[in-house]
């Protein structure tokens, strides 16, 4: 009996000194603590926030601590992440169990190929894109107020945008990018286009005019000042076509004609007939068999006063009216849109802390899905005059997409793996999956 104690005591004793090894070598994590006093504290992630950022505000009921200090990331409540600024093999794990993730990314895919695929978003509590589906859409925000709609401040009448048609000083078509290398095959659309009406370029790509002399300075980050705006509605037509075909991916490229009077021609977000402000708003590329055939409609629409006021649906003294309900309801209830005080950043955070301290009032977290950025593979393009006949880079455009889905697909083994990992064994285990043929 005695030798039965002895054992138990000695195992006792075994056991209490394994459960203290265990303790001071192998820690538990430490949970990001607060009270309803206390700010949670949230971590922007991107490096190129080389600056020193360390902001509490109070956000509605919750207030936050918004900071960049890596080091704070243990006692932190959630990360916040910028779409454009996320590199490949800089995540933040181990990823602790109550960390909480959020992204922000306002721009198509074409400069981080993985964000629309579901392996890479289901890890992310909280999204901020451009689909309605997001948590916090930014679907119209390239649409600065909703009365720019009826605004008369730049309307020109239909006689007169003829008189500058006639006397050949503008072309019925104006068109004005820069950016020449696009999913959708911008460029070569237009290119086509050209053959069959003419087409004022002021742009990088296909350039034919200069810009007026007021204009020549920085106009790509005036997007929407009084001098341009009064340029573009001197057209009859603006050609819209956006860098990627996603849905609900709608930029100025569609709302600053409409503003002046001026009709878009539109390619772009599969969906752009649920947001446009009424029936006949604009004229849809993806209506045309080509090119060709979309000038003859163009020709048509701009020598009749009254086929292409029916467009513009506004007259002399009157205001054009939404009848779009969706629009409506989106511009009443919207967050944020171009030209606000705060920036984007801002009403981000503050929409981040509420939903995060909700979490932390016990409501459990949700993950997003591929409907938090929903992108066509292939990437949709313009249809050219060879229906069979793709873009010149469509290919490039096909393979970086192809490895943007691969790259989507070795994240999720990594974070869901849950350790850190260098840029090294990324790229390695990246080149692995090429090589066995998973990224074509």
């Amino acid at each position: 009996m005695r030798l039965w104690r002895s054992r138990r005591i000695t195992i006792a004793l075994a056991l209490l000194f394994l459960i203290t090894i265990i303790y001071l070598y192998i820690k538990p994590e430490k949970p990001a603590t607060h009270t309803l006093f206390e700010p949670l504290e949230l971590l922007w992630w991107p490096k190129v926030m080389s600056w020193n950022y360390d902001e509490t505000r109070t956000c509605g009921f919750a207030k936050c601590r918004f900071t960049n200090k890596r080091e704070n990331l243990q006692q932190a409540s959630g990360v916040l992440f910028y779409g454009s600024n996320m590199n490949p093999h800089d995540f933040p794990l181990p990823r602790m169990s109550l960390h909480l993730w959020a992204l922000l990314h306002e721009e198509s895919p074409r400069n981080v190929p993985y964000v629309p695929h579901e392996e890479f978003l289901q890890h992310f509590n909280l999204t901020s894109t451009f689909s309605r589906h997001s948590d916090f859409p930014l679907t119209i925000q390239y649409l600065p107020h909703a009365e720019d709609l009826g605004n008369f401040e730049y309307y020109l009448s239909f006689a007169r945008k003829q008189r500058a048609s006639f006397d050949h000083t503008l072309a019925p078509v104006l068109f004005l990018q820069s950016d020449c290398d696009t999913m959708t095959g911008r460029e070569d659309y237009v290119l086509e286009l050209m053959k069959h009406i003419r087409v004022d370029s002021y742009g990088a790509c296909l350039h034919n005019r200069d810009l007026p002399e007021s204009l020549q300075h920085d106009y790509l980050n005036n997007l929407y000042s009084a001098p341009l705006l009064r340029f573009i509605s001197s057209y009859k037509f603006m050609i819209a076509i956006e860098n990627g075909a996603c849905d609900d991916y709608i930029t100025e490229k569609y709302w600053r004609p409409l503003m002046v009077g001026t009709i878009p021609i539109y390619f772009g977000s599969p969906s752009i007939r649920d947001w446009e402000p009424n029936n006949s708003s604009a004229i849809y590329i993806s209506d045309f068999a080509n090119a060709a055939a979309l000038a003859e409609h163009l020709k048509q629409v701009g020598d009749n006063a009254t086929a292409y006021n029916t467009y513009r649906q506004k007259g002399k003294n009157q205001k054009l009216v939404v009848s779009n309900k969706r629009l409506q309801n989106a511009l009443f209830s919207r967050r944020y849109s171009i030209g606000e005080h705060k920036s984007i950043f801002q009403q981000f955070e503050c929409f981040v802390c509420q939903n995060f301290a909700k979490h932390n009032l016990h409501s459990p977290p949700k993950s997003a899905d591929k409907t938090h950025y929903s992108c066509p593979y292939p990437p949709a393009h313009a249809p050219l005059q060879n229906a069979k006949q793709r873009p010149k880079n469509a290919d490039d455009w096909r393979s970086m997409m192809a490895m943007g889905r691969c790259q989507a697909q070795l994240l999720d083994q990594l974070f869901r793996a849950n350790r850190n990992y260098t840029q090294q064994d990324y790229d390695a285990r990246l080149t692995n999956m090429i090589s066995q043929g998973l990224c074509d």
